[in-house]
């Protein structure tokens, strides 16, 4: 490919190239810009050529794929969002004065609720670390489990930010999202899960919390493989530290706990952030309906 005039859409794909974008980004690219470039040039009997192209276009072709092709909000917004991405490499190479996508907005879409497990499942997996006598590892999922920790955050925990007796404990988290620091109470499981692990923790000079097999710091993508590992020996799938996180989220709004402790113990920013917890999933609405055809069936 040559960045050339004549194939813009090729010249735009070779500069996401340049720029080393992931080869699915710049599959989803490639696939969501050639179908525009078919759409345009059956509605309008042209070749495509950006500086063609109009707010008219752009409106039409949004309709095209929520009418004819009746694609989801979110695959309509992804597509939208090539061409804005497009449009704006285009701009910025003088193909075109004006952006003819700024005056079309996206479609509003629901925000996905996030995946949590519920508690038999998380037990499950758990169970899975106890049979195999892995402390670290029940450890691990302990604290992910009963303190919504991220990953990040805990891999970066060290011994001095866990403060734990008998009778109460803290983990101190100091690398949150946003550099934001914040305490997370541990209850009873987690305080026995951690001491049986810190009894046979190697006494080496990282003083990180949690270490690798051979005594080194214990990296994010190694805590995903564990979880996901264990996850499948429990015959569960896709389950990730942030499933965890999610589970620890809703189990306590499912408690009665308010919105703002919640807030506070994840790290969120904003409550909206955390709102998305009190949503009904998709199991919540089938539950729901299935006990009105109960009720009725009663009468």
């Amino acid at each position: 490919m040559t960045q050339t005039v004549t194939d813009p859409l090729a010249a735009f794909l070779l500069d996401l190239i340049r720029q080393e974008v992931s080869p699915r980004t710049l599959a989803s690219y490639q696939s969501d810009l050639s179908l525009f470039a078919r759409f345009f040039t059956e509605t309008t009997g042209e070749s495509f050529r950006p500086q063609a192209v109009t707010p008219t276009d752009i409106r039409d072709y949004k309709a095209h794929l929520v009418t004819v092709r009746r694609q989801r909000p979110a695959t309509v917004n992804r597509r939208l969002a090539a061409l804005r991405k497009f449009f704006g490499w285009a701009k910025a190479q003088g193909l075109v004065a004006e952006l003819p996508t700024d005056a079309v907005k996206g479609l509003p879409q629901a925000r996905r609720i996030p995946k949590a497990l519920p508690k038999r499942d998380t037990d499950r997996l758990l169970r899975q670390a106890e049979r195999r006598g892995k402390k670290r590892d029940v450890a691990i999922l302990s604290l992910l489990r009963h303190t919504g920790l991220r990953v990040g955050e805990l891999c970066a925990l060290r011994l001095g930010d866990i403060d734990s007796s008998e009778r109460k404990g803290a983990v101190t988290v100091r690398s949150g999202k946003g550099q934001k620091y914040r305490v997370v109470p541990l209850n009873a499981d987690v305080r026995r899960a951690l001491g049986r692990y810190l009894a046979v923790r190697p006494r080496v000079a990282d003083d990180h919390l949690f270490l690798s097999q051979k005594g080194g710091t214990l990296g994010s993508q190694a805590v995903e493989t564990l979880v996901r590992g264990y996850g499948r020996q429990a015959g569960l799938e896709d389950v990730t530290p942030h499933v965890l996180r999610h589970g620890f989220a809703t189990e306590l709004l499912r408690a009665g706990v308010d919105l703002v402790t919640v807030s506070t113990l994840l790290g969120h920013e904003r409550l909206e952030t955390t709102a998305i917890y009190t949503q009904p999933s998709a199991l919540d609405l089938e539950r729901a309906v299935e006990r009105l055809a109960w009720e009725v069936r009663e009468r």
